[in-house]
């Protein structure tokens, strides 16, 4: 594959990366956000050897790929639908990472079992269903609650589009103008798990890189993808029967764990590895083992 994008039937293209074994079985990996089509670099390795064929398509506002008009999780579903079509995919698997998770289970829940299976690393789950339950007793007591914080940054400051464009901008004008520093400060913030993750040369010049291509055209991107996440999902959970494997940190301060760990109780079909002391980017130390989970449920699909 030469091209860095797939184009659809409508004209519209969507930037794409492939990686691992060219005639393996195909995972469709959805990335973070903010980030970009190259984000799965870090699995081509471990791809190879596992005979997976990695394909990560763009989301729209982000790098090469044009910003979507009315963006919402099902239209987004559509699109990712009609790339697998392009691309010639009959069955295969899904790769959700953090963000990429909302994304992995509305697909899984359209394309019932033509989905193999589906790995979610640390994923963002339904924020709304998750508070709308937690006046539940059971619920508070065994997941949780949302912190001030992540309600104030998931739930009501997407309520204030304008605000949210000017502090998006600024953070990504920040980025642009010094990554390096950008990153550093940033790793102070997260738990010590991230932290010690972060400081690996290869893991903080794959995520600036991601990030410097997310950020390229504007911030469009990542405004609609937090926009989305924090409307209700409208899925009908136990519909997606397709083998899944979570792996959620205890330690993650990016995602809100008890929404995660709410989402895998809803899914019928759903082992959830809870790792104790992890982070959110517990996955760069773990793509090995991740991607041998995901060819095992593929397999046997």
């Amino acid at each position: 594959m030469t091209k860095n994008y797939v184009e659809l039937a409508d004209g519209r293209r969507f930037g794409l990366a492939a990686y691992g074994a060219s005639t393996g079985i195909p995972v469709l990996a959805l990335h973070g956000a903010p980030a970009s089509r190259i984000m799965f670099d870090v699995t081509d390795a471990a791809a190879k050897k596992l005979g997976l064929r990695i394909l990560c398509p763009e989301r729209p506002g982000y790098g090469i790929t044009k910003m979507d008009d009315d963006p919402s999780l099902a239209s987004r579903a559509a699109d990712l639908e009609h790339i697998a079509n392009c691309l010639g995919l009959g069955r295969f698997s899904i790769l959700g990472v953090s963000g990429g998770g909302p994304y992995a289970v509305a697909l899984a829940e359209r394309l019932g079992d033509r989905i193999l299976g589906m790995a979610l690393v640390s994923p963002l789950g339904p924020l709304v269903e998750f508070r709308e339950n937690r006046l539940d007793g059971h619920v508070a007591k065994e997941l949780g609650r949302l912190s001030l914080r992540q309600k104030l940054f998931f739930l009501d400051l997407p309520k204030h589009p304008q605000m949210l464009e000017i502090q998006a901008s600024m953070s990504a004008h920040a980025f642009k103008a010094a990554p390096q520093s950008f990153a550093s400060l940033f790793a102070r913030f997260l738990t010590e798990a991230d932290t010690r993750v972060l400081a690996q040369d290869h893991v903080r010049e794959s995520l600036i890189a991601m990030t410097l291509e997310a950020i390229r055209p504007g911030v469009s991107g990542g405004v609609a993808d937090l926009t989305i996440y924090s409307k209700p999902w409208k899925i009908n959970y136990q519909r997606v029967t397709q083998p899944t494997i979570i792996w959620q940190g205890t330690s993650d301060g990016i995602v809100p764990p008890p929404a995660t760990l709410w989402l895998a109780s809803r899914l019928p079909n759903c082992r959830l590895e809870r790792l104790k002391d992890a982070g959110h980017f517990w996955v760069y130390d773990h793509v090995d083992e991740i991607l041998e989970a995901l060819a095992g449920i593929s397999r046997r699909s």
